[in-house]
């Protein structure tokens, strides 16, 4: 099990370092509404999401097989990453689609959603291994936000 948070683990801390430069060189967004909506799933099933962003490699997005059968899209432009369980992991098949956002004040804030099609229970704790990636995201840039600004 250890391989299988690991893997989302590296890709978690890519996607931070992503939204630290996209941050930096782009003027805050608007304050997202305190009861902000989830953002909505656009597919129905872990293999219509999976063929879709597969489709549009190279265009807006960035598919990376792992290796060890993670499968990870980045949507640079949209500050959104996609996770794709391996077989033989006991939340597949699913997708955690993250959304990295930046508030007025620069805090950020990681919008999750997922379709997970495996029993519940395995599904409750893959919510909840990225849950505790995406605090480390949101704290990583809280720490970036407090350091003074570097010289030129």
């Amino acid at each position: 099990m250890t391989r299988h948070i690991a893997r989302p683990a590296f890709f978690a801390l890519a996607l931070c370092a992503v939204a630290a430069s996209v941050g930096a060189q782009a003027p805050a967004a608007p304050a997202a509404p305190a009861a902000a909506e989830p953002i909505p799933m656009p597919y129905k099933t872990v293999a219509e999401a999976l063929a879709g962003l597969k489709a549009r490699d190279g265009n807006g997005t960035i598919v990376t097989d792992g290796g060890d059968g993670w499968v990870i899209i980045n949507e640079p432009m949209a500050s959104a990453q996609w996770t794709f369980t391996p077989a033989g992991h006991a939340a597949y098949p699913a997708v955690v689609r993250r959304v990295i956002r930046r508030g007025a004040n620069r805090a950020v804030s990681v919008d999750v959603a997922t379709v997970c099609e495996a029993p519940a229970a395995a599904c409750a704790e893959l919510v909840k291994t990225f849950e505790s990636l995406n605090e480390r995201i949101t704290q990583a840039a809280g720490t970036r936000n407090r350091q003074p600004p570097k010289a030129p």
